[in-house]
This record gives C-alpha cells, sequence and structure tokens, in this order.
C-alpha cells in the first residue's frame, strides 16, 4: 500500500468518524458555558416552580420562601404533571402536598399557593407548562413571572416561557437555586455529569423541535 494511500484511508477515518466524536465530546465538556445565563431575575406578581421532575429539595425550597420573604414575588404557582400510569410509589398528588406542607411551616401562606396540573407531552412538561401559563397570564392581566429553576436548566426554561409569552406583555425573568455544581467540577460526581448531560440533551432536543 502506497503511504499515499494510507494518509488518505486515514484522514477519512478521522474526518468521518473521529472528528463528529471529538465535536459532540467538546459541546458535551464545554455544555455548562452554554446552558448558564447570568441574567438578573426580577420581582414578578408570580413565581413558577415545577415540582414533578426532579423533586426540589428542601434547600431549595428554603430559597423558595426567602424570596417570598424580601417579597420577589407575591403567589407561587406549583407546576404538577398529571399521573395516569398509577406506577409510582409517590405520585404527583403526594409530592405536592409535601412541597406546600413544607413551604407552608417555613412561612408561605396557603391562600399564596396554587397547583397546576398539566398533561404529559411529547415536547416536555416547560413547554406544556408554559402553554398553561399563557392562559393564565391573559386572564389574570398578569405583567410579570418569575421562574424558579437548577442552574443549569435556566437558559432552557426561562427561553421557552419567552417564545411562548411573546404575544402578551409580559415581562418573564428567572431566578436559579445556588447549586454546589459548577462549570469547572460537574464531572468529578454522578449527579453532576447526570444533570448536567441530561440538561444539555434538553436543550439540544427543544432546539431541534423547535421549542426554543
Amino acid at each position: 500500500m502506497q503511504v499515499s494511500d494510507l494518509t488518505f484511508r486515514f484522514k477519512l477515518l478521522f474526518l468521518g468518524f473521529l472528528s463528529p466524536i471529538f465535536l459532540c465530546l467538546g459541546l458535551l465538556l464545554s455544555s455548562p458555558y452554554w446552558l448558564g445565563t447570568n441574567d438578573p431575575y426580577q420581582k414578578s406578581e408570580i413565581a413558577v416552580l415545577e415540582i414533578s421532575d426532579p423533586f426540589p429539595t428542601k434547600k431549595q425550597l428554603k430559597a423558595v420562601v426567602n424570596l417570598y420573604t424580601k417579597s420577589d414575588f407575591k403567589k407561587l404557582i406549583l407546576v404538577s404533571k398529571e399521573d395516569k400510569s398509577q406506577n409510582q410509589v409517590i405520585g404527583p398528588f403526594e409530592i405536592d402536598q409535601k412541597v406546600k406542607e413544607i413551604l407552608i411551616s417555613n412561612g408561605i401562606p396557603s391562600s399564596q399557593i396554587m397547583t397546576l396540573v398539566i398533561a404529559g407531552s411529547k415536547m416536555g412538561d416547560t413547554d406544556e407548562a408554559s402553554k398553561n401559563l399563557l392562559k393564565l397570564a391573559v386572564s389574570d392581566n398578569l405583567g410579570s413571572i418569575l421562574l424558579l429553576t437548577r442552574e443549569f436548566e435556566k437558559r432552557r426554561v426561562l427561553n421557552i416561557y419567552k417564545k411562548t409569552l411573546t404575544s402578551l406583555p409580559v415581562k418573564v425573568t428567572a431566578y436559579s437555586f445556588p447549586s454546589e455544581i459548577s462549570g469547572s467540577n460537574w464531572f468529578l460526581s454522578e449527579s453532576g455529569t447526570k444533570e448536567v448531560s441530561v440538561e444539555f440533551v434538553r436543550y439540544i432536543y427543544s432546539y431541534i423541535r423547535g421549542i426554543l
């Protein structure tokens, strides 16, 4: 085999097989910088917290209480996904009640908490929730919405709501819960790797489907 043929085959292998792998690996490693955003949040009429997946931690719920105490929002909407499978040991209703108990015990009046039950959607829970909030924004003439998110889902969730509510004069901002996972250490733990990689896939999926 001539050297030129060997070189050609090597280039073909690199460009056709290895380069896409390196590209995907590079995107994954840099995903925290694609997913993150430093956009500030603003005081709003209502705050929205998805509680179906994953279940919010007590630390995150305390952060929600602190925001309410500082009057950063007046009313809290918990978004829960409708469960038709009946296969879960702890269903959405039990999760919703548990979250409410923690929030109420820490100072948020029950009258200021409401639950929005959404149906399952192929486009994802956030897209379905934003469509339901569109109806609520119209009926209640809302002027501002504060989204409560995890750090690496902030950009995706914020962009989905902004796109859905773009026809209304509603100011949408997002607050991300403080996290021990950062762009420099996320790959050092199983939970961090799972959180970032899953959110990266969700972001790409949402972009391809035109949700963002």
